[in-house]
């Protein structure tokens, strides 16, 4: 049915537009009667049509992208120009050391800062404390309690302890013999280890002595095993591979006076080869300290220097065992 439709409707439809195109055709030509008026060419060599809207929708899409593109390049440059200035006054700040020559060692204030930020208690409260070391003092320990005669409830300062993560020059005195004191360390991870060692009688301290008569920064490399990728290639520092963070270094006296303490029992220093102007900062004449140990690498000329100095302030060498030399103040009159 649909099929007779469809033909019946084309035949009708086919013939409504001949008889149309006939009548058309059979119309007698329009008059007009008007002047002709003269039609001037146009001329478009030299003229420029409008864009229509077909091309503008096309170009608008790309315009933005661009505008958009350029603005974010252009912020993008702007943070990396000014994140590269801020890392490099970073590592210029990390590479220098600084000096406060006009803070005294005794100056009350910097006393009260060192009493109430740096100085910690010994223990770590929140860990499990770490196994102590051998039964007995090792062997340059107990001949600096021979010469003090056996002495309970002794003082000290150990500066270097736990260097290598696990022993201390003072331990025994402390745990045995009720000793108690100040241990100094500049390495941070050792410092934690300090603090695991469950030294409940005495204080602790994050920092380097000061090989100048005023505390100081200074840069701190984290050598041995604690290494980085080279992510500050071309720096400033000395080795881009080493950890490095700033530490503050005191004067021996002022880390004394912020413990109230000026009578020393058995002085302990390790520093870094820095023995010697450490030593020099001291005023002997406001302190006493009965026996000095003095860790020194094997070089004759520092250790003959170092004997010499100590010979002015009144102190005799006794002893050393392997690199630690024992000093004591000579009590004979002259």
């Amino acid at each position: 049915m649909m099929y007779k439709f469809i033909m019946k409707f084309t035949k009708y439809f086919t013939k409504l537009k001949n008889s149309n195109s006939g009548q058309c055709q059979n119309l007698p030509p329009t008059q007009n009667n008007s002047p002709e008026i003269p039609v001037t060419p146009l001329k478009t060599s030299n003229m420029t049509l409008p864009p229509t809207p077909s091309i503008i929708r096309k170009i608008l899409p790309l315009a933005a992208f661009s505008v958009a593109f350029a603005i974010v390049m252009t912020v993008l440059i702007l943070y990396m120009d000014n994140t590269a200035m801020r890392h490099y006054q970073f590592r210029v700040n990390m590479s220098q050391d600084y000096e406060f020559f006009s803070v005294s060692q005794d100056n009350p204030l910097l006393i009260t800062y060192i009493r109430e930020v740096h100085l910690q208690p010994a223990i770590e409260p929140h860990h499990k404390p770490l196994d102590s070391q051998a039964s007995g003092p090792p062997e340059d320990t107990a001949y600096v309690l021979k010469l003090l005669n056996n002495k309970h409830e002794g003082i000290f300062v150990e500066s270097g302890a736990y260097s290598d993560g696990k022993t201390s020059k003072t331990e025994w005195l402390e745990k045995k013999l009720g000793w108690r004191g100040l241990l100094i360390q500049s390495d941070t991870r050792h410092y934690f280890s300090l603090r695991r060692h469950n030294r409940v009688r005495s204080q602790a301290v994050h920092a380097c002595l000061s090989t100048m008569p005023y505390p100081k920064e200074v840069t701190f490399h984290q050598e041995n095993e604690v290494k980085i990728n080279s992510i500050h290639a071309n720096s400033v520092v000395d080795d881009p591979d080493w950890f490095t963070t700033r530490i503050k270094c005191f004067p021996l006296f002022s880390l004394l006076l912020a413990m109230n303490v000026t009578n020393i029992d058995y002085l302990s220093l390790e520093s870094s080869g820095n023995e010697l102007q450490v030593l020099e900062t001291i005023p002997f004449e406001r302190v006493k300290i009965e026996v000095i140990g003095v860790h020194l690498m094997v070089n004759d000329l520092e250790k003959d220097t170092i004997k010499k100095f100590l010979a002015t302030k009144k102190y005799a060498f006794m002893q050393s065992f392997n690199n630690t030399y024992i000093f004591m103040m000579n009590r004979v009159k002259i």
